[in-house]
């Protein structure tokens, strides 16, 4: 059972701020969890602000200085669809796809994905392979942080009593060629369901020492989305040999933390398939040689 609720279209971030500052308000975005959380009586709002209508949270357009700028209401199927995020950010776009049906793509936010602070968040990795900054708004004004400032634990973020999350700033991934970017993921069903382990990595140019940066992020296995760094220096310091992977591999396995709690993999599970997904991505991508075409943006 559910209690009645009132409901709010503010026209201005001015007038969602002051409302959210209420007691008992909670913000409405894409409404894939909030709507199903409220009919399944877990969450019990006394005011329901919904963000829909509000043009600071809204586009896709590049950053002077080079990157992206994503609004919070940017949607699973805008970042599947968008031919510049396909292009220069191919992981996000994978992320998005596979997040549940093609309903929920059509209403599921980016923002509200963050927001959930859920440890499989799907676009929690790729945020993090990125080095993805959070814009929030509120009664301060205007305030940048680094993802992993944002997202404090499952359920937990930094957003105040009103304030509200606008956006996130994805710097430049590395140039290519022979540079890339992928998520990887598995889940007890094809489509519908949350990812059991998901990996998002990212590979630079090599050098001609066969070194490269890479980066490596990790879901559903630690209580946040985050990059491992330990295992990214392994993988960083030379060539990417079967004896480095190796290495790298059974490092990813001793840091997780798998909750035992978990209703879709068990911890032994987890730590399994986390390394087998992390070599399927790096083979994906130090194979990988393309050239980047100018794409305008949707």
């Amino acid at each position: 059972m559910y209690k009645p609720f009132d409901y709010l279209r503010p026209r201005t971030l001015g007038e969602a701020i002051a409302a959210l500052k209420q007691e008992g308000a909670v913000a409405l975005a894409g409404g894939t969890d909030l709507i199903v959380n409220i009919r399944g009586g877990k969450v019990f709002p006394e005011l329901v602000v919904d963000l829909k209508g509000l043009p600071e949270l809204k586009g896709i357009r590049k950053v002077q200085g080079g990157g992206l700028w994503v609004g919070a209401l940017t949607t699973m199927r805008e970042l599947t669809t968008n031919l510049f995020i396909q292009k220069q950010y191919q992981a996000l776009a994978e992320a998005a796809s596979v997040m549940g049906c093609y309903e929920i793509q059509v209403r599921a936010t980016i923002g509200g994905n963050i927001c959930n602070a859920s440890p499989g968040a799907e676009t929690g990795p790729v945020l993090a392979i990125f080095n993805t900054a959070v814009e929030k708004f509120g009664p301060g004004g205007r305030q940048i942080l680094p993802l992993e400032q944002f997202i404090l634990g499952p359920g937990r973020t930094a957003l105040a009593r009103g304030e509200i999350l606008t956006g996130f700033i994805l710097p430049p991934p590395p140039p290519p060629p022979g540079s890339g970017t992928t998520y990887l993921r598995r889940s007890r069903i094809k489509g519908m369901d949350l990812a059991s382990v998901g990996v998002a990595v990212l590979a630079g140019p090599p050098g001609p020492d066969g070194k490269r940066e890479i980066r490596v992020a990790a879901g559903a296995v630690l209580p946040t989305p985050a990059r491992v760094g330990p295992v990214e220096d392994i993988l960083s310091q030379g060539p990417l040999t079967p004896e480095r992977v190796r290495q790298a591999k059974e490092k990813f396995a001793e840091i997780i933390a798998p909750r035992a709690s978990s209703l879709r993999a068990t911890p032994e599970y987890k730590k399994k398939v986390i390394g087998e997904l992390m070599e399927m991505a790096l083979a994906k991508l130090s194979a990988l040689e393309y050239r980047i075409e100018e794409v305008a943006l949707i």
